[in-house]
């Protein structure tokens, strides 16, 4: 086995923690302790949006954006997968939440390309992860019901599209929520 190269990756995580750690005690943030508070795929709603950039490493390719958070510091930090997993103490863990929100990317994507059923009262339905989902179609809004759960508005605007209904069928069936 050749050994050089696993020295040298082991050299260079290592200095890329300390480069992290060392941004870190320059801002007077603490070093251990952070927490994350939600994780946001900058690409959900357009494709071609820019990607974000690490405030903690500088990294200008980052989709999905680790929302850091300390008791002890004043503000949250937005960072990458990997700074996340350092400030919080498990990589591991930072992988996890971004492996389930990039699954979650790709049901959304799934959810939207699935027929609706068209009832004769313009009530649009179907079955997902065991629920029944329906979208009403009003005079000029729709209302959408997933069991008990009922919204007529997407990212705090009214409905006013089947898309967007759409979308809110799939964040009312699978909540981002869980990721955390």
């Amino acid at each position: 086995m050749n050994t050089y190269h696993v020295d040298t990756r082991d050299k260079t995580d290592k200095r890329y923690l300390a480069r992290c750690l060392s941004q870190l005690k320059s801002w007077g943030a603490p070093t251990d302790g952070w927490y994350c508070t939600e994780v946001i795929d900058v690409r959900e709603d357009d494709p071609e949006a820019p990607l974000s950039e690490c405030e903690l490493c500088g990294c200008k390719d980052v989709r999905y954006e680790h929302i850091m958070q300390h008791d002890y510091y004043f503000e949250p930090v937005t960072v990458g997968c990997i700074c996340a997993g350092i400030m919080e103490g498990s990589i591991l863990r930072a992988r996890k939440r971004e492996r389930m929100l990039r699954n979650r990317s790709r049901r959304r994507k799934n959810f939207i390309k699935r027929r609706w059923v068209r009832s004769d009262r313009n009530i649009c339905y179907r079955r997902y992860r065991n629920q029944d989902i329906y979208i009403f179609e009003g005079t000029r809004n729709y209302t959408v019901k997933v069991g008990w759960y009922g919204t007529s508005t997407y990212k705090g605007r009214p409905i006013n599209n089947f898309l967007s209904a759409v979308y809110a069928a799939f964040d009312l069936a699978d909540p981002k929520g869980e990721i955390l």
